[in-house]
Formats: C-alpha cells, sequence, structure tokens
C-alpha cells in the first residue's frame, strides 16, 4: 500500500518501540518521516531505515518537553520536508509507584512528557497542517481507562490523553483535521520494564501474568500498534475522529 506517498509524517519518540515501529510504517507505505527524539544515535539509525524503506527521512532531536525547542523542529521539518500531513505524538514516559513512593518531581516530569510535551508538540504543528488538513493520533493506554496499582502517575497521564484526544477533536474538525487516540495494551518494547522491576517480577511472572490477563495469552508487537496508528492516519479512516482505538489483545474484557 503507498496510502502516505507524498506525505510528510511526524513521529515523536520514535527511536525505539512504538514509536519506532509506527515511523517505519509509514515509511514503507512512502511517507517522508521527521524522526523525533532525544536518543540520537537510536534515532539516526530510526531514520537511516526509514530512508532505505521509501523516500528520504530525517532526524530530529528535540525534548518535547522544551517550548522553544519544539516550535524549533517543527520549522525545520516543513523547511526540510515540507508541509507537515500526519503527526504520531507518541514520546512517553514511565515509572511506577503508588501515590506515596511518587515524589513531586517524578509526577511532574512523567505528566511533563506525556501530556504538556504532547500539548506543545500539537500546538507546534496544527498551524502548519490548517494549510491543508491532516490526522494526529495520539498515543494513550489502556491505563488510561481503568484504574491501576502502583501507576499513580502514569494513570492520570494517560486519562488525561485520552480526553485530550476528544477536546482536539472536537476543535479542530472544522480545520478538517482529525484526532484519535491508539491505547495499547501490554506491548513487548521493554518500555513496561520499570512496572515490572516495581514489582519484582521474573519472565516467568510475566509469562503467567499475560496468560492470566490477556485472552489472546500474549503481548502486542510494535508493528501492531503501527499498524493501527497508520490506519487512523489514513484515509480509509476519513470519517472517523476523536475516537479511542484499544489494541489490548482483549486484556479489558476483563475489567
Amino acid at each position: 500500500m503507498n496510502r502516505f506517498q507524498e506525505k510528510v509524517v511526524v513521529v515523536t519518540g520514535s527511536a525505539h518501540g512504538i514509536g519506532r515501529a509506527t515511523a517505519l510504517r509509514f515509511a514503507s507505505e512512502g511517507a517522508q518521516v521527521a524522526v523525533i527524539d532525544v536518543r540520537d544515535e537510536e534515532g539516526e539509525q530510526v531514520a537511516l531505515e526509514c530512508s532505505n524503506a521509501g523516500r528520504e527521512s530525517r532526524y530530529y532531536h528535540c525534548d518535547v518537553t522544551d517550548p522553544a525547542g519544539v516550535a524549533d523542529v517543527v520549522q525545520r521539518v516543513t523547511t526540510d520536508l515540507g508541509t507537515i500531513d500526519v503527526l504520531h505524538a507518541n514520546a512517553g514516559r514511565l515509572r511506577a509507584g503508588s501515590v506515596l513512593e511518587t515524589g513531586l518531581e517524578e509526577w511532574s516530569r512523567i505528566l511533563e512528557v506525556n501530556v504538556t510535551g504532547m500539548y506543545l508538540v500539537i500546538r507546534a504543528v496544527v498551524p502548519v497542517m490548517r494549510l491543508g488538513g491532516g490526522a494526529i493520533v495520539t498515543t494513550g493506554s489502556i491505563s488510561g481507562l481503568f484504574g491501576e496499582p502502583a501507576l499513580t502517575a502514569y494513570t492520570a497521564s494517560k486519562a488525561a490523553v485520552v480526553n485530550m484526544t476528544r477536546s482536539l477533536a472536537i476543535d479542530l474538525a472544522g480545520a478538517g483535521i482529525r484526532v484519535n487516540c491508539v491505547c495499547p495494551g501490554w506491548v513487548d518494547t521493554g518500555f513496561n520494564d520499570p512496572q515490572f522491576e516495581h514489582d519484582q517480577m521474573t519472565a516467568d511472572d510475566i509469562t503467567a501474568l499475560i496468560d492470566r490477563t490477556v485472552p489472546m495469552r500474549r503481548q502486542g508487537e510494535p508493528a501492531e500498534i503501527a499498524a493501527t496508528v497508520a490506519f487512523l492516519a489514513s484515509a480509509d479512516a476519513s470519517y472517523i475522529t476523536g475516537q479511542t482505538l484499544v489494541v489490548d489483545g482483549g486484556l479489558l474484557c476483563h475489567v
């Protein structure tokens, strides 16, 4: 498929995990991808892989919590690649801990990356997208849809992402911009390692947890989340906005 031929796609947090898979998926469908992260070596490699898979792509170092840095990188992307058609706002942070275990500094950092960083990127991209419409996909989590132990800050941040997506969809529909949220469950990327370490879980414990809670009895693959993001960003989803699409192997069926 070439659903994104001649399109420019920005993916934040794309040096690894779901973001990397999404960047590669868009590239394979013809997009020029702006790979944005703070992990320079990995980010450069992903940009090279994207270029090899499709059209020329570039890596940009950017901390999404830095307003000036975000504004600058969006300007550089538009200068280098052209008008932005798709944004996957994916950069995120997870640290485990109950309300008593989570200090104010860590609480603030998680909200800063997962919510404020997303707000800053979207705010910078929307004026460019207004030139011709576009699509935004945010990365939420099933953790934003129900309560989980020892994830106070993370669950709060992802609940905010889910509802921010809905409000953005209403505000931006008139500009031809669709906004949707993908909510992954367990995905085999290492992103959840801080939670496993907090709970002192072994590999066998993790396997048992997945078997017990996920009807499909496995973790998702990053490419499976990327396929969902690509769908939501494509013309195949042209009448879908403000929605939260859960990709969790059936986990929430138990909740």
